[in-house]
Parts: structure tokens; sequence; C-alpha cells
């Protein structure tokens, strides 16, 4: 499993890319448990890019946490998350 961490207003942040049958989901960790789904990738084109020396997969994360960082995608505050469980 691939992992990237990193801060948002305070928040330590990862980033893990799960493997889903044919495809990859790029999701957002707070303290281990699974916040947001950001993307998926699928396989059959990070096998794809990879044969042509690129990692697509990187990119999908290195994009998650860009887009959060820049607020193109919005991460659940934590006191939503407790109020769903």
């Amino acid at each position: 499993m691939t992992r990237t961490w990193f801060l948002h207003q305070g928040r330590a942040l990862e980033v893990r890319e799960r493997r889903v049958m044919t495809s990859y989901q790029i999701w957002i960790y707070e303290d281990g448990r699974p916040i947001s789904l950001h993307s998926t990738v699928r396989l059959v084109d990070v096998t794809a890019a990879l044969a042509v020396g690129v990692d697509l997969l990187n990119r999908a994360m290195a994009d998650a946490v860009a887009d959060v960082l820049l607020g193109r995608f919005a991460v659940d505050e934590p006191s939503s998350l407790a109020a769903a469980e």
C-alpha cells in the first residue's frame, strides 16, 4: 500500500490507494480511518502507463494532496464524522 502524509488546516491527513477489483481507489484518511474517496484509477490504465514509464497511481495520489491543499476537494470535518457513526 502506498501512503502520503500531509498537513491541512491543522489536521494530519494521509492519502492511500486501495485496490478494489479492477481499479485503485484514492482515499483521504485521518487517524487511520478513511474520511473521503477522492478518485478512482483503472488498473488497466495504471499498467499501460507504467509500460511507458509513467506512474499514474503516484500522480493520482499527488493530485489528491494538491486538490485538498488548494481547496478543490473538501474533506469531511471530524465533527460530522462522529455524528455519522
